[in-house]
């Protein structure tokens, strides 16, 4: 609550000369996130005190236009390509920690989404394709920078938050662009920027959900939960289980009634409704298994009625123990480390 009682904030502002009006709109934006179990707040100065940090430090990253507030770097991709990591700042990254533990976490993902929330595991997502004939694996390019600041922005709206506190929030939880790829400069940019809002906050370009911000995994559930819904249906009106890990998507299906046109031409669906949310796939990364071949979720085999570790998995698996622990302190008991199931 924003107080005690709704009745002692109203006297509370009544005694500060505030006007009613202004009083029962408070009550009431408190009342819609408060009725989603998200603390209320109502401007960056009320969210800056119950954060206890300074409100300048909050409005200079919602007025950021620069990334200042992020330390950026590259790490290599077993394929070859890289990966943009964007770490905020120390100050930010605690701004960052308080909305996960207050607004986001417990947060109800899709049923089919399996990374970044309580509960959910590599193991449980690739057990819903144990057994499978048919598989497709497909990877969303870009996956987090292809989240807007906008759609950051309505996940603070549905939780119940005014216009300008979502707004903030949003900011607070996405990097603006600076250089944005080759080719998507217009997609990124403000209608009208120059007439849009608050001065100080104005900017060119729009934000976007940096990769190594604790708040961005679970916005990006929040954000692809509509898609999780219409990709779940997709499946199952062709016969196929759906499950995402991320930036993951795995469809699987029996071994009958399906081919490798149907799974050419479900593909296609699938890059089709991706596209409606500026999401698309890596085409490269697609990969279609047929009844017969080696299937692999997430490392883990699945062609029989339980996943277990597959051996390039238990290998690095391996490694990483070796490589952690000093070589006299390895005293090997039994067998390598062992699978999910014989």
């Amino acid at each position: 609550m924003i107080s005690a009682s709704p009745h002692q904030y109203r006297a509370d502002g009544r005694a500060l000369g505030r006007p009613e009006p202004v009083l029962d709109a408070a009550l009431a934006q408190a009342g819609r996130a408060e009725a989603s179990g998200a603390p209320a707040i109502l401007t960056l100065m009320h969210l800056a005190k119950r954060m206890d940090v300074s409100h300048t430090f909050l409005r200079s990253v919602v007025g950021s236009k620069e990334g200042t507030h992020y330390r950026e770097f590259h790490i290599s991709k077993r394929d070859g390509g890289g990966r943009r990591i964007a770490v905020p700042s120390p100050e930010l990254m605690a701004v960052q920690r308080w909305i996960v533990r207050e607004i986001l976490r417990d947060r109800p993902v899709h049923p089919a989404s399996f990374a970044y929330a309580r509960g959910s595991s590599i193991y449980a997502c690739a057990r819903q394709h144990a057994g499978a004939g048919w598989l497709l694996k497909l990877d969303i390019h870009d996956f987090f920078e292809s989240i807007s600041e906008k759609s950051i922005y309505r996940v603070f709206r549905e939780i119940g938050y005014g216009r300008l506190v979502a707004f903030e929030l949003a900011r607070l939880c996405t990097r603006p662009w600076v250089a944005p790829p080759r080719g998507t400069r217009a997609a990124r940019s403000v209608a009208n920027a120059s007439r849009r809002g608050i001065e100080f906050y104005r900017r060119d370009l729009t934000g976007y959900l940096p990769q190594g911000a604790p708040t961005s995994p679970m916005l990006s559930n929040l954000v692809f939960r509509v898609l999780d819904e219409r990709l779940s249906q997709l499946a199952a009106r062709n016969g196929l289980i759906y499950t995402r890990y991320s930036d993951d998507l795995t469809f699987s299906g029996p071994a009958s009634g399906f081919s490798r046109a149907n799974a050419a031409a479900f593909i296609g669906q699938v890059r089709e409704l991706l596209a409606t949310r500026r999401f698309r796939l890596h085409e490269r990364k697609i990969n279609i298994v047929p009844p017969g071949g080696r299937k692999v979720v997430l490392g883990l085999l699945v062609d029989r009625s339980v996943p277990r570790l597959s051996r390039e998995l238990r290998n690095r698996l391996e490694d990483h123990v070796r490589s952690a622990i000093p070589p006299a302190m390895v005293v090997r008991i039994g067998p390598p480390i062992s699978t999910f199931s014989s």
